[in-house]
């Protein structure tokens, strides 16, 4: 007897809904395990192909709030009560939709294409979202697959969503094969191709990894203080921080650090204070002898900025760049920058960008296709998603060919390659702070695919998804016009 004839019971479906929700709890929390996003779908997509259409549904939203609530504390914290539980209830919805949507063509469809409904599903969805929602790609299924960096090196060429596409064809293929087996048009097809294309997808990833080869490389280092010098921070308090930036500089400078990043928002300034403070890191830099970046607040009468200065190992301020991505609603007051800056240190082409600008993949493929070769990043997280932040801006870096220097408050110094490989990593910490030395590896200054071509393959997965939806109908009573394959 075949795995496909042996329908499980109702309590069998609930149990693989369970197991579906344990898996995604490990794969969709803040510092996900990978090989969980590969595994989890199968166990639920079998039990909703089994199951009536409203079943199949909650089957979805049973596994979905089980995986989801690892985050939901963190939307507590972030958002609010109400738009945690917005965020979250949405999230499970779409799940819903995916799942449900996979089950009625595969019901409906017996012909080896219904394999690919589930990832091209899922990677339109990765596209729209990350295309409309306010907060771009942050909490995407790709982020899932960070610490697997041979799977992320397809998205150098086709982008994010082609790394969903991937992981969701995968489980899509292994339920497949687990509910009808062999009783489909053209077997072969509907598993040989996807093994062909996971193989390929994976093994080009391989080989570009390892034909990465040597590059020039500079000292960076990075250091952070997890105190913000704000209205309510004594004067004693915010020159200890400023003196242990200082200190901080200055051991770097000493380690070999030709560049050094500090973290977003050190302080709050108004106009004297920041006129002071800008000659403070000017003279510091110039005494330490290296290209230094910090962030800092600017409260001018007529608008705020988040802003990141860039001095150099003369004591010039080379750049004032500001900050395009704001939080919602923590920082409405602040107006948001226009520009994208580039400036050449020892010949060599180096974006300036500020925490959250790098969940934009438009705003990544604006520095791709600048040709630079590494970002320097200031940055201020919420300390629990350290590990999500970092491999948010690291996946930047794969897509448009480009390393990032990130300094994070509350969060983690980390430097990654135009690979998506963390080459350092330290937590933050209150003073006397935290700092790291890293060798940066510094590639040709080439533009990928993926930045020269932007999201071709996302945008025509969203067209493929119109089409598995809307006419739907049309294919379910075409396939019961016919004889077919029965389950």
């Amino acid at each position: 007897m075949s795995l496909s004839r042996l329908e499980p019971s109702r309590v069998a479906r609930i149990a693989l809904a369970l197991l579906a929700g344990m898996l995604f709890y490990f794969a969709l929390g803040l510092t996900p395990w990978w090989p969980a996003a590969w595994l989890a779908p199968i166990p639920l997509l079998v039990a909703a192909f089994y199951a009536g259409s409203r079943e199949a549904r909650l089957l979805a939203w049973l596994a979905a709030a089980i995986g989801l609530s690892s985050n939901f504390t963190y939307y507590l914290k972030t958002t609010g009560p109400a738009a945690a539980v917005v965020v979250t209830l949405l999230q499970v919805l779409l799940w819903g939709f995916l799942t449900g949507r996979a089950r009625a063509a595969v019901r409906a469809w017996p012909s080896w294409p219904v394999v690919f409904v589930y990832p091209v599903l899922l990677a339109a969805l990765k596209t729209l979202v990350s295309f409309f929602s306010p907060h771009g790609t942050w909490g995407s299924f790709v982020y899932t697959q960070m610490d697997a960096p041979a799977v992320i090196q397809i998205a150098s060429v086709l982008g994010a969503p082609a790394v969903v596409f991937l992981v969701g064809l995968f489980a899509s293929a292994a339920a497949l094969a687990l509910y009808r087996g062999t009783r489909i048009e053209r077997p072969w097809l509907a598993y040989g191709l996807p093994v062909a294309l996971i193989a390929a997808g994976v093994g080009f990833g391989e080989i570009r990894l390892q034909r990465a080869g040597a590059s020039p490389t500079v000292k960076v280092g990075v250091a952070s203080i997890d105190d913000f010098i704000g209205g309510n921070t004594s004067p004693e308090r915010g020159e200890a921080v400023w003196c242990g930036y200082e200190d901080l500089v200055t051991g770097l400078a000493g380690q070999g650090a030709r560049i050094v990043v500090l973290p977003e928002k050190i302080a709050a300034l108004a106009p004297e204070e920041a006129a002071r403070r800008q000659a403070q890191l000017a003279s510091l830099a110039k005494r330490a002898g290296v290209h230094l970046v910090a962030g800092v607040q600017l409260n001018r009468a007529q608008r705020k900025d988040n802003a990141a200065w860039l001095f150099s190992p003369a004591g010039e301020l080379l750049a004032e760049y500001h900050k395009q991505q704001m939080v919602p609603y923590l920082e409405s007051d602040l107006t948001p920058g226009r520009e994208e800056v580039v400036r050449t240190i020892d010949g060599v082409p180096f974006g300036l960008a500020i925490c959250r600008d790098l969940i934009f993949t438009a705003f990544g493929r604006r520095y791709g296709q600048l040709g630079v070769s590494a970002m320097l990043v200031p940055a201020w997280d919420f300390y629990r998603d350290a590990w999500m932040a970092s491999g948010v801006a690291a996946l930047r870096g794969v897509e448009n060919g480009y390393a990032v220097v990130r300094a994070g408050r509350e969060s983690y110094l980390n430097v990654s390659d135009r690979y998506g490989r963390t080459l350092a990593r330290r937590r933050s910490a209150d003073l006397p702070g935290s700092s790291l030395l890293a060798d940066l590896p510094l590639a040709p200054a080439v533009p990928t695919l993926y930045a020269r071509h932007g999201d071709v393959f996302g945008w025509l997965s969203v067209v493929a998804a119109v089409w598995a939806v809307f006419l739907q109908p049309t294919i379910s009573k075409r396939a019961k016009a016919r004889p077919g394959p029965t389950v």
